[in-house]
């Protein structure tokens, strides 16, 4: 036979089981709200950018890069910089021209040859990253073995985004 004191464990237990029930019910509820809620801004043309959650109209230009994620300008630096150690280098050349050629069109960056009598006077910049020559296709020579005029004959150019 039970005792009264182990009734009311059992009530208690039972109480808190039921709460914790519900509340694992509520958060659940909440969390599926908050997903009909990001849905519903991406149906208006709200988006939200992968790296720090932060939302942007789509049809600003240059709001968000997409590169199978979206990233907002302020988040790329940080964003590149560990997905470029990661991916293989044809699938890092391709991403590079895309990143290189939205930071033109949107950002007002800046392709910086280099030259190899002088070296570069470094004006500050927001953001900078060095990309294969489109011209050459990153060999540094053009069809008739000439240098590159675009790069120099290095293959490679600088795009940066001054401050």
């Amino acid at each position: 036979m039970e005792t009264v004191s182990e009734h009311a464990l059992s009530k208690v237990n039972e109480t808190h089981s039921r709460m914790e029930n519900s509340l694992t019910e509520t958060l659940g509820n909440l969390e599926h709200d908050v997903n009909d809620v990001v849905d519903a801004l991406a149906l208006l043309g709200i988006k939200r950018c992968s790296q720090c959650r932060k939302f942007f109209r789509w049809s600003e230009p240059g709001a968000l890069f997409d590169h199978g994620a979206l990233v907002c300008y302020v988040c790329v630096a940080d964003w590149w910089q560990t997905l470029s150690e990661q991916i293989s280098v044809l699938e890092r050349e391709k991403a590079e021209a895309k990143l290189s050629s939205w930071l033109r069109k949107y950002h007002n960056a800046e392709v910086i040859r280099e030259d190899r009598q002088k070296s570069a006077n470094a004006a500050p910049t927001e953001f900078e990253i060095v990309v294969h020559c489109t011209e050459c296709r990153g060999s540094g020579k053009l069809l008739e073995g000439e240098r590159c005029r675009f790069c120099n004959g290095f293959g490679t150019v600088r795009v940066a985004v001054p401050k």
